[in-house]
């Protein structure tokens, strides 16, 4: 079945269990840290030699900035996953999950979680991962935040996303990938690729679709739809597609974004997450985003693999960009 969250309005977001402090595997801060918008694991533990289940910490809600705890986007950011991991079915397969965990009684803090997914103690899935994230005051009309979990395996790959409000302005639609699983168990060299996009986008709300290999089994989404011309906002997409001349497989690839001319006075918060890709199986699955030297004109992304076999692996892949000048 299809499952959806939204982040529009008072209703509160129905939450799964995740791993936490106690669980073989999984590692947890329960030291608050600031809020920067991303957790990367190496802030909880070292990169293991074993690949392990996950971590998570306690992020502080900066003080006064809300009255209630915020809607929260997440993405993936980053990951270094093995691909001899087993579930806790004992299937072969490469699971992630990520999630902001909150307790309606606390106000102050958060919980971002990275872990595997499915998972049993004698999983070993995750070397690395980072994700990011981006808050927006709950009942906020100009930000409407959606997540949705596809399942592929249904051969669900598509399906209508409906706003809590027909809109009366034109907006923009960004989308991040929070999550996926890849079966591992009989097709070694299938490739892995995800990709996801919206259509047909009115005043009600848009259609999304989802698909990827036939190795693909969940892909979780989340989508982001704001005001268009909002004020010190800006996003879009880069990627491997817009490099001239690009060699097939390149390992490291990089550009330049420039914003829209004085859309910031100085330089804004830019979040970026991962929201396409497609890489070479039968191996360890690595990407990366990064976006660096910002400045009040732009930024430079980086989307990148590593490792042995880099060369040849990375086929393409894409990123979304959010920059926001609040606090200017």
């Amino acid at each position: 079945m299809a499952s959806w969250l939204f982040g529009w309005g008072k209703g509160k977001q129905k939450q799964k269990a995740y791993l936490g402090d106690g669980d073989s595997g999984f590692h947890h801060v329960s030291e608050p840290s600031q809020d920067h918008g991303s957790f990367a694991l190496n802030e909880a533990r070292e990169r293991p030699e074993e690949a392990d289940r996950g971590a998570s910490r306690i992020v502080r809600i900066p003080s006064r900035q809300y009255q209630s705890l915020p809607q929260f986007a997440r993405g993936l950011k980053g990951f270094d996953l093995s691909s001899d991991s087993k579930d806790c079915q004992g299937r072969r397969c490469i699971d992630i999950e990520t999630a902001i965990a909150t307790d309606e009684n606390d106000t102050t803090t958060f919980r971002p979680v990275i872990q595997a997914g499915n998972s049993s103690e004698t999983t070993h899935l995750i070397y690395d991962a980072e994700m990011v994230w981006m808050e927006a005051k709950q009942g906020a009309r100009d930000c409407m935040i959606f997540t949705k979990t596809f399942d592929l395996t249904r051969g669900e790959k598509q399906t209508k996303v409906y706003f809590p409000h027909e809109l009366t302005t034109e907006v923009e639609v960004e989308h991040w990938i929070s999550g996926f699983r890849f079966s591992t168990e009989d097709e070694e060299e299938e490739p892995h690729e995800c990709d996801c996009w919206e259509t047909h986008l009115n005043p009600k709300g848009f259609m999304a679709h989802a698909s990827g290999s036939k190795t693909l089994e969940r892909l979780d989404v989340t989508w982001i739809v704001y005001k268009k011309g909002k004020k010190k906002v800006a996003s879009g997409t880069f990627g491997t597609q817009d490099i001239e001349d690009r060699e097939e497989g390149e390992a490291e690839n990089t550009g330049r974004i420039e914003f829209p001319q004085g859309q910031f006075s100085s330089t804004p918060t830019v979040l970026v997450g991962i929201s396409q890709f497609e890489t070479a199986g039968g191996r360890d699955l690595r990407l990366h985003v990064h976006a660096g030297g910002v400045s009040n004109t732009g930024f430079t992304w980086r989307l990148d693999t590593w490792g042995e076999d880099a060369r040849g692996t990375l086929q393409s892949a894409e990123g979304t960009w959010i920059a926001l000048g609040f606090g200017q």
